[in-house]
């Protein structure tokens, strides 16, 4: 006997679905076969009993089948097993996806992310308080704090994102090494070593620096993503290298200077007369071009003064770029009092600190609120440290991450840039107290912070089974006196049923149907939307994404069901209507475009889109599964968001699909 078990990769609560197994009988004679499933996790239908007795005839296969539905457990390991008299055999799928190849179950919930962050500048204690709600997955979720004696310890993790995150962009590239290079040089800076950072550090920048040399293209600049032959340079991505290259050489690194100084050629070439400025984001990026060339003592004092007396144009992160260009340039110039006032009184004061918010989004500029507002607490680190805010600014901006990163690697390497500044400011990292870390008076954590401890920093993780459910939970983080500051970060993570969540709207429309791929409707909209479909059913998947803006660097995932497999690897891209992209803007505020996505990745467990940039329009992507596996299956929300700026976000409904024999 030989058995081959049908089994699905995951599933979630309540699915309902057919397990099968394929019995062979390899003997000469007829077989009385007893098949059985044993489970964990799952319960069985009385319709198809556990133990089920067959006849094969010799020779032959026989398809056993069980209808189960899935009960409300972490995981279900799944064993098939066939006996008659000598003959035996068994077999357990081998999965990936639960641990020792069990079957994962989830809930049908998605995860939402509250948190909260503080500091503490002397000895004393605060108490932060978390309230659950009313409806949550109590086996998903956690609530996991962080305590950092400094922000070099603070900032460790930001750092290790940007090393080693999964992308290969030209931006990402430098925000691996270059804030690495400035903390490193902030510690040295402390009489502080830093050895594991010093071991990695010249590997790490010269591999930064080779891709960036091999990526310049012939007119000096760069691109977003290096495309030999293909790229077009990059104002943005431009400034952003040359400036990474500066401060590797001011760090001691061998930087070549004729890449150099063919970068700062390409930026000259882009700074424009401020009649020439059809945007606000023309400015912006003047003054960012302005800045980078100032550093590399390049900018003309004439475009400067042009650029402050039309300072009007300026978002707020430029016009602390402005400050520090004229600051660089020169020291005294009265003109930054100007300049910080402007700042200061954009200030937005909240119970979390203080931070700075763009009236215009400036998509190119990778820009977010979050950068902007780093931006500003480099600027004012380095022009005013004596400033109240600051102390506010980097509370928000702590709180603005999430496990222990922020949202965007440009938001993290500016993050790292500008407290990096403020840790050499503050002298914070000759630190000398006690700390703790109480849940509801039960003591969590405790440390003491010291020179040599102050770059360690302490997480605690507490599933959120432990926390209050119908009570408030007092967070307590306490100190002795003594020198430094100790920051904290807390992150609670909870799962809430997806029938409670609506498709969401917040710069992104997306839809999505499913047809049978098999429909010869000539025109594909007039195909019906399945929520039924048959065991071996080929199914299309129309995505329709729709922005009512220009959007930058586009990421779309699409969750597949447990009960399919993608099989059209080639996910074919079409218009649904076919005119002119320019005629039709012409006419309506959404368009169809071909061909829009620059990269595409299919994963086993969804789809993953990735475009470059998208005109306000409509777009729409197709592709095909396989209905493997007959059940009553949740498929999760399609999502689409903008890599740099995920607060543009947009999410279609959960939907469940039937598969039928």
């Amino acid at each position: 006997l030989l058995v081959r078990p049908v089994a699905p990769r995951f599933f979630v609560v309540d699915d309902r679905a057919q397990l099968a197994a394929n019995i062979s009988n390899n003997t000469d004679e007829t077989l009385e076969v007893d098949t059985r499933l044993s489970a964990t996790g799952l319960a069985i239908s009385p319709e198809t009993p556990s133990l089920q007795t067959v006849t094969i005839p010799a020779r032959s296969e026989t398809k056993v089948t069980w209808w189960v539905t899935i009960s409300d457990s972490l995981q279900s390991e799944l064993v098939f097993s066939a006996n008659s008299g000598p003959h035996a055999d068994a077999s357990k799928p081998r999965l990936t996806t639960g641990p020792d190849g069990s079957l994962l179950v989830l809930r049908y919930t998605a995860p939402d992310t509250v948190a909260t962050a503080g500091e503490l500048a002397s000895g004393g204690t605060r108490t932060e308080a978390i309230a659950l709600p009313p409806d949550f997955d109590d086996r998903r979720g956690q609530l996991t704090v962080q305590l950092a004696p400094s922000l070099a310890a603070a900032m460790q993790d930001g750092l290790d994102y940007l090393e080693h995150y999964e992308y290969e962009c030209t931006e990402q590239t430098i925000s691996r090494f270059l804030p690495n290079i400035l903390t490193y040089n902030a510690l040295k800076s402390l009489d502080l070593d830093a050895p594991d950072l010093a071991a990695r550090l010249p590997d790490l920048v010269q591999e930064g620096l080779d891709k960036l040399y091999s990526q310049q293209n012939g007119d000096g600049g760069w691109g977003w993503w290096h495309r030999p032959g293909e790229s077009l340079s990059n104002p943005h991505i431009s400034g952003y290298a040359v400036f990474a290259l500066l401060k590797a050489r001011a760090a001691g690194y061998d930087v070549r200077s004729d890449v150099i100084q063919r970068g700062l050629g390409y930026l000259q070439s882009q700074i424009k007369s401020i009649q020439n400025f059809d945007h606000f984001r023309d400015a912006n990026r003047q003054a960012w071009l302005l800045y980078v060339l100032a550093e590399g003592q390049a900018a003309d004092e004439s475009s400067l003064s042009n650029l402050f007396d039309h300072r009007d144009k300026l978002g707020t992160y430029a016009r602390a770029y402005l400050a520090q260009a004229l600051w660089l340039t020169r020291p005294t110039d009265t003109r930054l009092n100007t300049l910080l006032s402007d700042i200061n009184n954009a200030t937005i004061l909240s119970a979390t600190g203080a931070h700075w918010e763009e009236p215009h989004h400036d998509w190119w500029a990778m820009n977010t609120d979050t950068r902007s507002t780093a931006i500003v607490l480099d600027t004012l680190a380095k022009l005013d440290p004596e400033n109240a805010l600051i102390p506010n600014v980097v509370r928000w901006l702590m709180v603005a991450r999430r496990a222990g990163i922020w949202e965007t690697t440009q938001e993290t390497a500016w993050a790292l840039i500008a407290l990096t500044d403020w840790m050499v400011e503050t002298q914070e990292l000759h630190a000398d107290y006690d700390f703790a870390l109480f849940l509801n008076d039960a003591e969590r954590a405790s440390g003491t912070a010291t020179p040599q401890t102050v770059r360690d920093s302490t997480t605690t993780v507490i599933p959120i089974s432990e926390l209050l459910r119908d009570a408030t939970n007092a967070l307590t983080v306490a100190r002795t006196d003594g020198d430094g500051r100790l920051y904290y970060t807390a992150h609670l993570q909870v799962f809430q049923p997806v029938e409670r969540i609506e498709a969401t709207d917040r710069g992104f429309i997306v839809q999505r149907r499913y047809t049978l791929a098999n429909c010869e409707a000539e025109d594909r909209r007039q195909c019906p939307e399945v929520r039924e479909v048959q065991l071996g059913d080929i199914i299309r998947v129309d995505l329709t994404l729709i922005t009512p803006h220009d959007r930058y660097y586009v990421v779309v995932e699409d969750p597949l069901p447990a009960g399919g497999e993608a099989v059209d690897t080639g996910l074919a891209t079409t218009s649904l209507l076919a005119m002119s992209p320019r005629l039709e803007r012409e006419n309506t505020r959404f368009w169809w475009w071909w061909h829009w996505y620059s990269r595409s990745e299919l994963r086993d467990s969804k789809v993953v889109l990735f475009a470059d940039y998208l005109s306000a329009g409509t777009y729409e992507y197709s592709y095909t599964f396989r209905a493997t596996l007959p059940g009553d299956y949740h498929v999760i929300p399609t999502t689409a968001t903008e890599f740099y700026f995920p607060e543009v976000f947009g999410r279609s409904d959960g939907r469940l699909l039937t598969i039928a024999e």
